[in-house]
């Protein structure tokens, strides 16, 4: 008696999400992006904004451009006594 070995592929399969569920991970990871965008400018405009002239001038910003650009976090227009490190 002959046995015949039938012809597989041992590669790993991924289980496939039905459409709902497609839909709501590509949604959150999306979410998740942005909000990681928004938080990583906030940082940078935050160590913009503690800043001296002479280091300003270091890396090539003018004192009106950092303001500029510190504008465009409402946040950090808020007057605070103690501004925390992010």
């Amino acid at each position: 008696m002959v046995t015949i070995e039938t012809i597989g592929s041992k590669a790993v399969v991924a289980p496939v999400q039905p459409p709902r569920l497609a839909w709501l991970a590509a949604t959150l990871q999306a979410v998740w992006r942005a909000l990681s965008l928004w938080q990583r400018r906030r940082t940078t405009r935050v160590h913009l904004s503690q800043l001296t002239e002479d280091q300003l001038r270091d890396v090539g910003l003018s004192p009106d451009m950092a303001e500029r650009e510190i504008r465009k976090s409402r946040l950090l227009l808020v007057e605070r006594p103690y501004q925390p490190p992010f």
